[in-house]
């Protein structure tokens, strides 16, 4: 496990900028996951749905976890990834909750230090990890191919 230590975090920020469409609205804030995951999936959960949310951002996701592990932080980047978090919990089948919730659980715990204002970061990547090879066998099950 290593700390980082992030000294200033922007505690004001609109999600106005993000991109978003009438089907697909904003995710309200959450100050940290849950520590049951949700057993209510969105209606249109669905495992190829999920994965296409993955592989919107799969590739370019071990970078933004190594800068943090490093201490850098750019909240433009936070928040886009933060905004795509939110997306895969609310796409997620419940079969794939425990699985998301790991995956994304780097930006969860940047995002715990920014609802409290800054300060220290204890990051871990354990349960990322573990998710990342979750999530990518859920998707080879699932059928998807990324393209």
């Amino acid at each position: 496990m290593k700390r980082v230590l992030i000294v200033a975090l922007c505690t004001s920020f609109a999600l106005t900028g993000c991109a978003a469409t009438a089907d697909d609205p904003p995710p309200e804030p959450t100050s940290s996951r849950s520590a049951e995951p949700s057993t209510t999936p969105t209606a249109s959960a669905t495992a190829l749905g999920l994965c296409e949310i993955v592989g919107e951002k799969l590739m370019d996701y071990p970078d933004y976890v190594l800068q943090i592990s490093e201490g850098g932080f750019s909240e433009d980047m936070h928040f886009d990834y933060w905004y795509w978090a939110e997306r895969l919990r609310r796409a997620a089948p419940a079969d794939a909750e425990k699985i998301v919730d790991d995956f994304t659980d780097p930006i969860y715990q940047v995002q715990e230090v920014v609802d409290a204002g800054g300060g220290a970061l204890q990051f871990s990547t354990d349960a990322y990890k573990r998710g990342s090879l979750e999530i990518l066998e859920y998707c080879v099950d699932a059928g998807y191919r990324l393209e």
